[in-house]
């Protein structure tokens, strides 16, 4: 019976140090975050969902957008050729299930008639300090 009294103390004090450990990490998180780890899980299933449904996209091709999300809202960044990929990234990762709103931060990448700007003499007269 002694053994018995033992055995139940030990177990429920471990029970109780088990769960005071998984409380604090818990806290942890949410107070580093603002998010509960649930929280934290659901964020990163809506990430992959997203990513996932711009990978699968039929028309476009998304291979420089990177997708965040934080408590439900969707960040997507990066870059495309034009504004309808813009519109259609936006609107695809709006359907993804969890998702409350959809920040669509998404640069359009310049164009290929960039011209460089500066001194257009300096390669013909370069100041006597510089090498040529």
């Amino acid at each position: 019976m002694r053994n018995l009294t033992r055995l139940i103390l030990v177990g429920g004090m471990g029970a109780t140090l088990a769960l005071t450990g998984c409380q604090m990490i818990n806290r942890h998180t949410e107070q580093t975050s603002g998010r509960t780890a649930g929280r934290t899980l659901d964020d990163a299933t809506i990430t992959s969902a997203v990513k996932d449904k711009l990978k699968d996209e039929q028309v476009y091709k998304f291979n420089d957008v990177n997708v965040t999300t934080f408590a439900g809202v969707v960040q997507l960044s990066g870059f495309v050729n034009t504004d309808d990929q813009k519109r259609r990234a936006g609107e695809l990762a709006q359907q993804v299930d969890g998702v409350t709103q959809v920040d669509n931060n998404i640069t359009l990448k310049p164009s290929g008639n960039l011209q460089p700007t500066g001194n257009e003499n300096y390669n013909n007269n370069p100041p006597a300090n510089q090498p040529r």
